[in-house]
């Protein structure tokens, strides 16, 4: 199954490091993703994240975030059916839901001038759930553990705000994928 790729905005403020590398920042963000929500039913989500990452050193980082967001969409099955096979024609039935992931992380990263590129590693719990036609809590994968793998990059603007990029896919549940851009 083709995934449709997601976009993540992140920025990040306070970076405030020593000369020995070693800081806190706390993260802010905006995501787009796709999120499995049943063994093949995938949707779009829309998110607000927040994290903390702290800085020990010049190439070694971990951190904790939170993300919530909505989850909407639609499928073609009569009364909000999810990943049934159908040769009707109805019309679309809209899905709609929330998503919610708690994840600890640690990874690496390098500085290049103002650029910094990393690499994470985060495992936490991911919660879904669905509501259609059909009733509330029709789908949705309760506290399902994830690992995501994670590549990042950030621009600093100035010395307390950078511009970040992250992209993402959780090794487990491969269809839950974020793009930043």
């Amino acid at each position: 199954m083709r995934i449709a790729a997601s976009l993540f905005f992140l920025a990040i403020a306070s970076p405030a490091f020593a000369d020995d590398g070693k800081g806190l920042s706390l993260d802010f963000g905006y995501a787009r993703n796709r999120v499995a929500v049943t063994d093949q039913t995938t949707l779009g989500a829309e998110s607000a994240r927040f994290g903390i990452r702290v800085s020990l050193g010049r190439h070694f980082h971990f951190g904790g975030e939170a993300e919530e967001g909505r989850i909407a969409g639609t499928t073609p099955l009569p009364a909000g059916a999810i990943a049934r096979t159908s040769t009707s024609s109805e019309p679309a039935s809209p899905l709609d839901g929330n998503t919610l992931g708690l994840k600890a992380y640690v990874g690496l990263h390098a500085d290049a001038g103002r650029m910094m590129f990393g690499a994470d590693l985060a495992t936490g719990v991911r919660d879904t759930w669905v509501d259609s036609d059909a009733g509330r809590g029709i789908a949705g994968r309760a506290n399902e553990l994830l690992l995501e793998a994670r590549a990042r990059a950030d621009l600093s603007l100035t010395d307390a705000i950078s511009f970040g990029v992250v992209a993402s896919t959780d090794v487990i549940e491969r269809r839950d994928v974020s793009l930043a851009g």
